[in-house]
């Protein structure tokens, strides 16, 4: 489970919360976590979250991503276009008279136009996907909770004795 640290922004009554969480904690091993979310390199992003733990404004949360989410998701987007490449790859050494050699220009060519079109059929379906399933991080432990302030109890300490 890829996991990240955020704060309580806002919270609603349907038992969601939007949270600032901080980027490249849950992914700190990809090189590539700078450009992640639409290659906005902020250090934060304000994202929507299921509030099963009663998280309130103010809080510091550990938000949980589960990997079977993540995983199917990037399978589809790497495994589509090299299962098109390879099928492209096959039909130009197929159409151009066999597999002894002589294809080899076909072959290539209709591996790219397979890896092409597996591509954009990847994208097709993972804005499906994410339009139908969006991933939703889950709230799963909240960090620290808010500090509040009660200014109905008199302070102590140096300038409060009220003389």
């Amino acid at each position: 489970m890829a996991q990240t640290i955020g704060f309580v922004v806002e919270t609603s009554d349907d038992g969601r919360a939007t949270v600032v969480a901080v980027k490249g904690q849950g992914c700190g091993s990809c090189s590539a976590v700078s450009q992640c979310h639409g290659g906005r390199a902020a250090s934060t992003e304000k994202i929507p979250a299921f509030n099963r733990v009663g998280a309130a404004v103010g809080d510091r949360v550990t938000l949980t991503v589960e990997s079977g989410a993540i995983l199917s998701r990037m399978a589809v987007l790497y495994l589509v276009p090299v299962f098109g490449m390879l099928t492209g790859a096959f039909m130009g050494a197929f159409m151009s008279g066999g597999v002894d050699g002589t294809g080899d220009g076909h072959s290539v060519a209709f591996g790219l136009a397979g890896f092409v079109l597996g591509f954009v059929i990847a994208v097709a379906i993972s804005r499906i996907w994410s339009a139908a399933r969006p991933v939703i991080p889950i709230i799963t432990r909240i960090v620290t909770s808010k500090f509040v302030f009660s200014s109905s109890r008199p302070s102590a300490g140096c300038g409060s004795g009220g003389k």
